[in-house]
């Protein structure tokens, strides 16, 4: 009986470290970073002064939406935490990425809660987000942060900047390599003339000012909550056919950025690439500039099980001349539990348990 009680106790301590720990690194390592293709690069900007450079590296992670006190239950809190602590510390040690990008919903109850349970809030975002000295961490700001538009108030929004030193518009540079990321808080482009919307403005149109005086001819990565404007995610080239809301409209300035704001923000930044959060499914689209060239845009899913059984993160190789992207899956939250089912299974367990009794008492 102790012999069998002790393979039931092996067996329930292997099932969890695998569940708990190793599913992260063996989903994971079935993605890596994409590797660049020498057609594909553009040939009208000028390529790294060293052909020998590696190019740099950037994971993209969305909408983790940390629970606050009001919407989730403590052990829902507890568990989608470690799912994500685990994820994110899993890729990050396989992948070591040079900068990683949040792009918003950093927080469920952001708008919300107390300048106390914000400051514990961001806490858990560090602990759970920890990184290295070398690997750059940057957030964007999403609507569950600071709440819509019309809903943003002066103190949501400063102790959001404060916490993560994030502008309306954001510029960062990436000196050795002359790559530009341009960070937007997307509930600052309305459009209205408000004081949030004519600071965004203001700071939108130096970033540009200093883009044309560069000496360096790259176009930037535009980073986004929001999506740019689409009537809806039918025509997006989706990672899985599952999500049953993709052929839902969009609305303007709360699914999606209004189509005048994009039209700006293309016109002015003359972005390179994409990439947006906000909707929690995975859509690939592309615009188109004035010259007609195709801007590619990707939409993250969100990182939590919470908002879907298959979260994921995607990966960005680049140079000043040549990138290209990868879509990384994290495991299902259903394959956990089947994993869980199939090996604990009380009932089979429960009459072997009874059987051996049986077999002593005889």
């Amino acid at each position: 009986m102790l012999h069998f009680l002790a393979r039931i106790a092996c067996l329930l301590l292997f099932i969890f470290i695998y569940c708990e720990f190793l599913i992260y690194y063996f989903v994971l390592l079935g993605c890596s970073w994409p590797q660049l293709s020498k057609i594909d690069q553009d040939f009208t900007v000028k390529p790294p002064n060293n052909p020998n450079k590696k190019p740099l590296h950037v994971m993209f992670i969305a909408d983790t939406h940390l629970l606050g006190s009001r919407e989730g239950h403590w052990f829902d809190k507890l568990r989608r935490e470690w799912q994500m602590y685990r994820s994110f510390q899993s890729a990050r040690f396989l992948f070591e990425p040079h900068i990683i990008f949040f792009l918003g919903d950093i927080t469920d109850e952001g708008k919300w809660c107390s300048d106390h349970e914000w400051e514990n809030t961001v806490a858990r975002f560090h602990s759970l987000f920890s990184v290295p000295t070398n690997t750059k961490l940057y957030v964007l700001a999403g609507n569950h942060d600071i709440g819509f538009h019309y809903d943003v108030s002066d103190g949501r929004l400063e102790r959001f900047e404060k916490s993560f030193q994030a502008p309306h518009v954001r510029s960062i540079t990436i000196d050795d390599d002359h790559i530009d990321f341009i960070l937007i808080n997307s509930m600052a482009f309305e459009g209205d003339q408000c004081r949030l919307c004519a600071r965004a403005e203001k700071e939108l149109n130096e970033i540009v000012n200093d883009l044309h005086r560069s000496e360096i001819s790259t176009k930037p990565v535009l980073l986004s909550h929001f999506p740019l404007y689409r009537v809806s995610d039918a025509n997006c080239s989706l990672w899985r056919q599952s999500s049953s809301s993709k052929f839902v409209p969009h609305k303007q300035r709360h699914d999606v950025l209004s189509q005048e704001a994009s039209e700006n923000l293309l016109k002015k930044l003359k972005p390179r690439l994409v990439f947006t959060a906000h909707t929690h499914d995975f859509c690939y689209t592309e615009h188109t500039d004035v010259k007609g060239k195709i801007i590619p845009e990707w939409t993250i899913p969100s990182f939590s099980w919470r908002n879907r059984d298959d979260p994921s993160l995607m990966l960005l190789s680049i140079t000043t001349n040549n990138e290209r992207v990868s879509h990384c899956r994290l495991p299902r939250e259903s394959t956990v539990f089947w994993s869980y089912e199939k090996e604990l299974d009380y009932k089979k367990i429960s009459l072997q348990i009874k059987s051996i009794r049986i077999i002593n008492k005889c």
